[in-house]
């Protein structure tokens, strides 16, 4: 695929236009954005990061009928970003995946079923993005007993319990090497404020934009339980006090706070994970990079915030993409 494609549609002005605040132009944006995005010739890296970007931020904040009409033009097109479909489907307007090569599909599934047969590493890596997304293969691979555990952290979430554990204590002993500057104390008063307020999205768009994950982060959760797990590991990672966290359980959705097992589940796994654990497991979880230093100032773990390491910094450990430990030893 092209890097670059020329006359293809230039978004920035849209772009801009989206932050002003005198104008309520959002829904117009988004359909015109959908539009330019389709009639692209080729959906190059740019303009797929310029539509995620854009779209998975005006989506939350649009009307039913627009939603409408952006999911009825965006079904069917295979190049639809993920950030874009995951907002897409939290509003209630899911657009269908696009269909992969069956053959390959069932090949990757009878190899991970086969017990004789050698995962080598970049087939365990691509077999585990997959998994991501196909509960049925994540439970085969979390079945085999030649997978370390640390390998598995990308299916931590479809983990039973002791294997949960398993998982928690392989990633904390290399979590723990590495640098964890703490965020800051402004992030954790918005967090609870918004909670205290049961402002649901405007508590997952600050937690998530403090960490610098991607669009609706929650989306890689395929369940309210494990979604609320992976919310946990977030806010364990976002360096809340669990005072604070406790709060959050008890407020931010009724169905958890009225549940004293599953409260006392969550805070149990927010107490038992290391910060720097939950960060990488979070990492591994949405498969995004993990920051590793920022000269002591808080640095989102991903996105466009996050500060690009020099020569300098890479020497040190700048940023580096969460891996396994066999896919580390044998890349």
């Amino acid at each position: 695929m092209s890097l670059s494609v020329a006359g293809a549609p230039d978004l920035s002005g849209l772009i801009e236009l989206s932050r002003d605040p005198a104008l309520d132009l959002k829904p117009v944006i988004l359909r015109v954005q959908t539009d330019l995005f389709l009639s692209a010739p080729v959906h190059d890296r740019a303009i797929l990061q310029a539509f995620e970007s854009l779209a998975a931020g005006l989506i939350p904040t649009v009307d039913e009928e627009t939603l409408r009409i952006v999911a009825e033009k965006l079904d069917g097109c295979p190049d639809v970003p993920a950030g874009v479909r995951a907002a897409l489907e939290t509003r209630g307007f899911p657009i269908a995946l696009p269909r992969e090569p069956e053959s390959e599909a069932e090949a990757d599934r009878a190899l991970a079923e086969n017990p004789g047969a050698l995962i080598g590493t970049r087939v365990l890596e691509r077999l585990l993005a997959r998994a991501r997304t196909d509960a049925d293969l994540a439970r085969t691979l979390l079945a085999r007993p030649e997978i370390p555990p640390a390998d598995l952290a990308p299916l931590w979430l479809a983990a039973e319990p002791e294997q949960r554990r398993a998982i928690t204590e392989a990633v904390e002993a290399t979590a723990a090497l590495r640098p964890c500057p703490p965020a800051p104390r402004s992030l954790a008063t918005r967090l609870v404020e918004h909670s205290h307020s049961r402002d649901v999205q405007a508590f997952i768009t600050a937690l998530g934009d403090g960490l610098g994950l991607p669009p609706n982060y929650l989306g890689a959760a395929s369940d309210p339980a494990a979604r609320y797990d992976l919310l946990t590991l977030a806010l364990r990672a976002a360096d809340l006090r669990e005072g604070e966290a406790v709060f959050v359980f008890l407020t931010l959705n009724d169905s958890v706070a009225r549940s004293v097992e599953r409260v006392f589940s969550l805070v149990t796994l927010f107490r038992e994970t290391s910060r720097a654990a939950a960060r990488d497991l979070l990492c591994a979880i949405l498969g995004v990079p993990v920051m590793e230093r920022a000269g002591g100032e808080h640095q989102p773990l991903h996105g466009p915030e996050a500060k690009r390491s020099t020569p300098a910094a890479a020497e040190r450990g700048g940023f580096r993409t969460v891996l396994p430990s066999r896919l580390r030893r044998t890349s």
